[in-house]
């Protein structure tokens, strides 16, 4: 497993919102997105960890590995080697070698740990979120319930409801339709039965009006419709 692949799960902190349409217009209801560390932090890390590995490799290899753009890659870079976190040596075919630092080291450690602590904030707010909605949804009777979204957050509300009596019983996702979630194979919306589920939770992190509209142009109503 590559040293910087920790970063991915968690990546970013619910936030409540205010109630009302807010940044990125989200529905009423639904949980603005922020960065569980600051994006600075969470790219140094990134690359503190795939330096850790020791492999020579390109700024256009690092681009394409961490997913973000040639010339942030550089701007860190530099940002690293002026901090004494690393250093750089070339090696034949116009490739370079970063060599990680005592203090790189020690500023790996420490994001590691800075990353860690927020991440775990994450988990129980989101867990919270979720405990007061899944016991809102059973005081209704709305006990049948589908997941519209694959990633971080689906991942804990199904955790969460192992702990309530509501059932799962479909996961759609037109971005990861056919694939594995649990023991259900995710769908394209419009192949469920819309009868079938009391509710439709969302559980994806963006694209929330996409979402809506898609829900309401396939005729359900918006009532079953649940942003966390």
């Amino acid at each position: 497993m590559n040293a910087f692949v920790s970063c991915a799960p968690l990546r970013q902190f619910l936030v409540s919102s205010s109630g009302t349409p807010s940044q990125g217009n989200l529905p009423c209801g639904a949980m603005q997105i922020q960065s569980v560390m600051e994006p600075k932090s969470l790219k140094t890390l990134k690359l503190l960890e795939a330096i850790a590995e020791g492999r020579s490799t390109s700024h256009r290899e690092l681009s394409d590995t961490l997913q973000i753009s040639l010339g942030l890659v550089n701007a860190f870079i530099k940002r690293l080697v002026k901090k004494g976190y690393c250093k750089v040596t070339t090696i034949p075919k116009n490739r370079v070698k970063y060599i990680l630092t005592p203090a790189g080291a020690m500023e790996k450690t420490r994001l590691t740990y800075e990353y860690i602590a927020t991440s775990y904030a994450f988990f129980r707010s989101a867990t919270k979120r979720l405990q007061t909605l899944f016991d809102e949804l059973q005081r209704q009777g709305n006990n049948r319930i589908v997941f519209y979204g694959v990633g971080e957050i689906a991942d804990i509300a199904l955790f969460t409801m192992s702990e309530s009596n509501l059932e799962l019983i479909a996961v759609v996702d037109p971005q990861h339709a056919g694939q594995q979630f649990g023991k259900h194979v995710v769908r394209e919306f419009l192949t469920i039965n819309h009868a079938d589920f009391d509710a439709l939770i969302v559980t994806a992190v963006d694209n929330h009006e996409t979402i809506l509209k898609t829900v309401q142009k396939a005729g359900v109503s918006t009532k079953k419709v649940r942003f966390i």
